[in-house]
């Protein structure tokens, strides 16, 4: 099963989180620093992470902690994994994962006034999970194959020929574009698409 969260960076609940929060070992002056951060959004419903801010990726982490928790320790699914809201949990049974479904989706609603979006759904594992951007295919002998999505590739492709034609235009330096090449190359390299990034460079002779 494939979960996430409808508009998850934009829904969480400031209140919540800082109760959730004041359970850990932080402590009052620590609660006050976290709500400034919070509160610099200007949002008056107290709802929603300022987007950009590092400590909102910490904040969107934790505050699924209470889902965490359930699918391992009352759900018992043994093969889970979260990047922020989204999820895949891994189990032979479809009916249970059913129940899962329901027991999330009451657990986000009540606990942490949330909602699973309508991309949440059930289904087997030879069909690939589209997962983080990239396509998880199980092979008959059980090895693993991971590829760059559709969409992702067409970016990275945009983005290569774009960094051709800036250089060509002397706008950006070596040093940039090494960076950037260096970050396109660490998101592919445990993929089996990392050869694409080598076609696309000689395509746009970069």
């Amino acid at each position: 099963m494939k979960c996430d969260i409808k508009k998850y960076f934009q829904s969480i609940n400031h209140e919540i989180l800082l109760k959730n929060l004041a359970k850990t070992s932080l402590d009052e002056e620590d609660l006050w620093f976290i709500n400034t951060i919070l509160q610099s959004k200007n949002n008056d419903t107290k709802v929603g992470l300022p987007i950009g801010n590092q400590t909102s990726q910490w904040f969107a982490l934790f505050y699924l902690n209470k889902v965490d928790r359930l699918i391992k320790e009352k759900l018992r699914i043994k093969y889970y994994v979260r990047y922020m809201d989204d999820m895949i949990l891994v189990h032979n049974n479809k009916e249970y994962l059913k129940f899962c479904k329901q027991e999330i989706e009451k657990c986000v609603k009540e606990e942490l006034d949330l909602s699973l979006n309508s991309k949440t759904q059930i289904g087997r594992l030879k069909n690939e999970i589209d997962f983080l951007g990239f396509r998880h295919i199980l092979c008959e002998k059980g090895k693993i194959k991971t590829f760059l999505r559709g969409q992702a590739k067409l970016r990275l492709r945009k983005n290569v020929k774009t960094l051709s034609k800036l250089r060509n235009n002397n706008l950006v330096d070596k040093e940039y574009i090494d960076v950037r090449l260096n970050a396109f190359k660490g998101h592919l390299c445990h993929s089996n698409s990392k050869k694409l990034l080598i076609t696309l460079r000689t395509k746009y002779k970069i």
